[in-house]
């Protein structure tokens, strides 16, 4: 059995916060982390691994700089991380990314564990529900 956790890299609201003239974050001027509810979810896949034997697997729709967010995933002990990047995604919106995160979870049989319900970015919390 393998444990999906979808994570998302997202802005760090607890220190500078830059905004454009338009109104919209400015996130290539701030510090990002882990979604907090989607490192709440490792933790817990990482439980069940430790109950079950299962393997983790993180994974992620983002610029190349999430690797770095991947590998903090892989130190906590997941067994595996995917990084789901390129231009075409860029500007991605909430049915986009379901679909590129479908298109990974499908050939898994069982063991996708509904990672957030809410995020630090976008507040939608729909992907998981659709996912799942």
């Amino acid at each position: 059995m393998k444990a999906i956790v979808c994570v998302k890299q997202v802005p760090d609201t607890s220190g500078k916060v830059a905004v454009n003239p338009d109104g919209t974050l400015n996130r290539a001027s701030m510090a990002t982390i882990i979604n907090p509810d989607d490192k709440n979810a490792v933790e817990a896949a990482l439980k069940l691994k430790d109950e079950t034997g299962c393997k983790v697997v993180v994974v992620t729709m983002g610029p190349p700089p999430a690797q770095g967010m991947l590998r903090e995933l892989l130190a906590m002990g997941a067994d595996e991380a995917v990084l789901v990047s390129g231009r075409e995604f860029g500007g991605s919106d909430t049915y986009a990314g379901l679909v590129s995160a479908a298109g990974f979870a499908v050939p898994f049989e069982q063991g996708a564990i509904e990672p957030v319900a809410k995020q630090v970015a976008g507040w939608c919390a729909q992907k998981n529900r659709e996912l799942a």
